[in-house]
């Protein structure tokens, strides 16, 4: 499903906490916008060190839950390294996938330009959400750079 020439390398997972990042993209307002709240179930497809799912599991609280899903194991120790102990027991690792009629909302940020098909990865994330559940799509736009 993913194509691994375009998935992000684990080695450069320090870009990923980057403070252009975090001003680009900050995640609470983001979270805030799509409408996350207490006691909301809340998957993060590829959730990678955890940009999207540490302020979530804060925003959830003790009544909610965050299920992170990366297909790289690296990526999923990088962010049980970065939770704090407080979160831990908000938080639920996997690289198995989501299962069916369980999340409020799902993140997708910046991974639908890694997967093969975009469609397919959509359908089968919005399988996820409970009845009337959110998907939030954060994606890059694709632009020429200079060299």
């Amino acid at each position: 499903m993913h194509n691994e020439d375009k998935v992000f390398n684990p080695k450069n997972m320090s870009k990923l906490e980057h403070p252009d990042r975090y001003r680009e993209l900050p995640p609470l307002d983001i979270l805030d916008a799509v409408g996350l709240k207490t006691g909301q179930v809340f998957g993060d497809f590829g959730c990678g060190i955890g940009f999207f799912s540490i302020p979530a599991a804060k925003l959830v609280g003790d009544e909610g839950h965050v299920i992170a899903m990366d297909i790289s194991e690296d990526m999923l120790e990088g962010l049980n390294e970065r939770l704090d102990d407080a979160y831990k027991n908000r938080v639920t690792l996997t690289r198995e996938g989501i299962e069916h009629s369980c999340l409020d909302v799902a993140m997708i940020s910046t991974v639908l330009h890694e997967v093969d098909d975009p469609q397919l990865f959509l359908i089968e994330a919005s399988a996820s959400l409970r009845p009337g559940g959110k998907i939030a799509v954060v994606e890059w736009m694709k632009e020429k750079m200079d060299q």
